[in-house]
């Protein structure tokens, strides 16, 4: 037993030295700090302000200046220099064009808020399967140092006459397809560091992470009515829905505003270079004609927006709705499929595994009685890993559906 234990801590001592163990909490707190993609989605909060900054300029004037010479320029008659400054003024235009940048950034914080509760949920997924990883990492360790044990006995026996060639070859051919076994799961448990050093913004050196955390929740469920007011009043995706609508009300309001008069001012002065000199001072005023007002496609377009803007308002609450159902059933499917699985059943299996092996090493049954068994005993494990894999993440979309923030602790859901 001492040198089984010894072997399976050389097998692992690959894949623990130089780890860097990170809890769940400075993992999210890193990935929340360095996320690239997560620094670039908040840029579009600094846009939207610019963009609000920017709807609340007036129009420009025009400044125009012009020379004029009716005759010969040598005698210097009838030659003019005209100056004439003019601007437009519009009614509501820049009060609805503010609105409308307004209603812009709202929705930009909103779609914001919408993104970070996915991107919160797929990185905790992405924690989880983590640990999920080094689990069945160890697990095909222990089988392989098993076998391997198995295998070093074999020859022995072999060689003292006590077994066939045939059994012994048996167990060497076992003890490399659980060498195969562990060294996929190897890979895929630094797979899955690495991705935790890209959800963290450093991929350098991050196949040596090492998450400390448990996939053995202790969540449980509250009514689904529960979930589902929670959701009406957290999902941002409703907020964007709700923001649409308020986007499309403000365009209309800023395109009417655009249909209507404009008045054109127009100031200028002219110096007449004659004999006698003289000056001449004009002002004026233009009434754009608008005929395109006749043309009722925009407004109706505007119109046909915001009702369906509203529509999507229903047929978003009616969605998420159904997601928080849909995510509830997940989860509660899943706590009774970990509840199958028990510490005494996979104690009286592994004591079932060791009793097969005494026997077979006794020879009182073959090599490949005790394989089958000990498959049997591995694959138990590995539904029982799957299983608490299973309803940590299942609560982690319970978590993504009520729109609530990840966080592991002891009540059923932290707001």
């Amino acid at each position: 037993m001492k040198k089984s234990l010894l072997l399976l801590t050389l097998i692992l001592a690959g894949t623990t030295a130089g780890a860097q163990d990170i809890s769940y909490g400075e993992y999210m707190e890193r990935v929340l700090e360095n996320n690239i993609a997560l620094t670039a989605k908040r840029m579009d909060i600094e846009i939207a302000d610019a963009s609000v900054k920017g709807s609340k300029v007036y129009n420009d004037p025009t400044l125009a200046l012009s020379y004029s010479n009716n005759e010969d320029w040598n005698t210097g008659m009838e030659q003019g220099i005209e100056l004439e400054l003019s601007r437009t003024f519009t009614f509501g235009v820049r009060r609805s064009r503010i609105d409308l940048a307004d209603s812009e950034r709202t929705q930009a914080v909103a779609l914001l808020e919408e993104y970070m509760r996915n991107f919160r949920a797929d990185a905790t997924i992405a924690y989880l399967e983590h640990l999920r990883a080094k689990m069945l990492l160890e697990e095909t360790a222990v089988i392989y140092n098993d076998l391997s044990e198995v295998a070093a006995n074999d020859s022995l026996r072999f060689v003292r006459g006590e077994i066939a060639e045939s059994d012994w070859l048996e167990s060497r051919m076992a003890q490399g397809v659980a060498k195969n076994a562990m060294l996929t799961a190897e890979a895929e448990r630094n797979n899955s560091a690495i991705k935790l050093g890209y959800y963290m913004g450093n991929i350098e050196n991050a196949d040596a992470l090492n998450g400390t955390g448990t996939l053995e929740i202790t969540e449980q469920a509250a009514p689904v009515e529960y979930y589902t007011e929670s959701a009406m009043t957290h999902r941002a995706d409703l907020v964007v829905a709700l923001g649409k609508a308020d986007i499309a009300v403000a365009s209309q309001k800023f395109n009417k505003a655009l249909r209507r008069p404009e008045l054109g001012v127009t100031l200028g002065a002219t110096y007449n270079i004659s004999d006698p000199d003289f000056t001449t001072i004009k002002a004026g005023v233009a009434v754009p004609l608008k005929f395109s007002n006749l043309n009722k496609g925009a407004r109706l377009q505007d119109e046909l927006l915001v009702r369906q803007a509203n529509i999507e308002i229903d047929e978003a609450r009616l969605t998420v709705a159904a997601e928080v159902m849909q995510a509830y059933n997940n989860f509660i499917y899943a706590t009774r499929q970990g509840e199958t699985f028990s510490g005494a059943m996979l104690n009286d299996m592994q004591q079932v595994v060791e009793s097969k092996r005494k026997a077979y090493e006794m020879g009182e049954i073959a090599f490949l009685d005790y394989l089958i068994v000990q498959r049997n005993e591995s694959e138990m494990r590995q539904q029982y890993i799957d299983a608490l894999f299973g309803k940590a993440v299942a609560w982690v979309e319970l978590q993504r559906a009520t729109g609530f923030d990840m966080t592991f602790g002891a009540e059923p859901i932290v707001e």
